[in-house]
């Protein structure tokens, strides 16, 4: 008589077994499902283009969301690092402000604002253009329901680099410590004495020429844009 034995199955064969699981979604979750296209401009760092994409609506309602399968994050990188997962979707409440901006109407009118000014020129024509610096005038700008808070702070952003401060709001930054802990004042990494005696040099000039003016806070320290070698920018903060 031969005797039945099991044999236990490894972990291997165990994930094989569960990675070959196709989790697919119950019919109903996506039995209306609603697609949106959008046009975007993506700018990949060597070239700019305009692509039109096709995203699927996932569902809104708690009872739909829950019936979503799960995928363990393994299993989601290796899927991502494949290709095989062609839309990602995050979740985020939709009060009543984001509703509004979603909404044509809205859209239309903080596009002004919304938009960036740093688009590379070359991929606008000149009638663009012109519609652009037109659309970025504060008379232009009256209609918006945010008009009040860029008249406010309109000395943030102004049209020509000013040669001193902006007027001083009384605003400060405070950051309130645990009773006998002390704030962090660690350095990235070392500097010379010459670039440390530079530095200080450099800030007591324009403290004297009005440009900067001291800070009140422990946490603060100088920020400045310095030239490469290459020619570029980078900021530098002087812990």
């Amino acid at each position: 008589m031969e005797e039945s034995s099991s044999v236990p199955e490894s972990d291997n064969s165990r994930e094989s077994y569960v990675e070959s699981v196709d989790l697919q979604p119950p019919a109903d979750v996506f039995s209306q499902e609603i697609t949106e296209t959008v046009n975007v401009l993506v700018n990949d760092g060597s070239s700019v283009g305009a692509y039109t994409l096709d995203f699927v609506m996932p569902p809104k309602s708690a009872s739909e969301v829950v019936k979503l399968p799960t995928l363990e994050s393994k299993r989601f990188l290796r899927d991502l690092r494949s290709d095989k997962i062609k839309q990602i979707c995050v979740l985020v409440t939709e009060d009543e402000y984001v509703a509004d901006i979603r909404s044509a109407q809205v859209f239309a009118e903080n596009e002004r604002v919304f938009s960036s000014s740093s688009m590379d020129k070359s991929v606008l024509d000149e009638k663009t253009r012109i519609e652009r610096y037109t659309s970025q005038s504060w008379e232009s700008l009256k209609t918006n329901p945010l008009y009040k808070d860029l008249v406010e702070f309109r000395d943030v952003f102004p049209e020509s680099v000013p040669c001193e401060l902006s007027k001083d709001k009384g605003t400060r930054h405070e950051i309130k410590l645990k009773p006998g802990s002390k704030y962090c004042a660690m350095k990235q990494w070392p500097l010379p004495h010459e670039q440390v005696t530079a530095i200080d040099n450099f800030f007591a000039d324009r403290l004297a020429a009005g440009h900067v003016r001291e800070s009140t806070s422990p946490h603060s320290s100088p920020t400045f844009c310095v030239r490469n070698s290459t020619g570029r920018w980078r900021i530098v903060h002087a812990f």
